[in-house]
């Protein structure tokens, strides 16, 4: 299953959607990879780390996928977080 992250991130999408902000690109993001996404969080995932190109897929699905599925989620948490300082 890692190699479907790894296909789609760097042969589906253009790179630089890897940098843009895209309302909709996150959107179908969210459709695709949410469950995905969800068993990362979970630890579910951990199978992927016998490879290196899984341990990659994973870090790419918590890391980016997290900043484009749930961008204004951090954004609002991250200002929560500034206001309580």
């Amino acid at each position: 299953m890692y190699q479907m992250i790894l296909k789609f991130w760097f042969e589906e999408i253009d790179h630089s959607q890897w940098w843009s902000k895209n309302d909709e690109f996150d959107q179908r993001m969210r459709e695709r990879f949410a469950e995905i996404h969800a068993q990362a969080i979970r630890c579910e995932l951990f199978s992927w780390r016998k490879e290196a190109e899984g341990r990659l897929a994973e870090i790419i699905v918590l890391d980016q996928f997290s900043r484009k599925m749930f961008r204004v989620r951090i954004l609002i948490n991250l200002n929560s977080d500034s206001c309580r300082t």
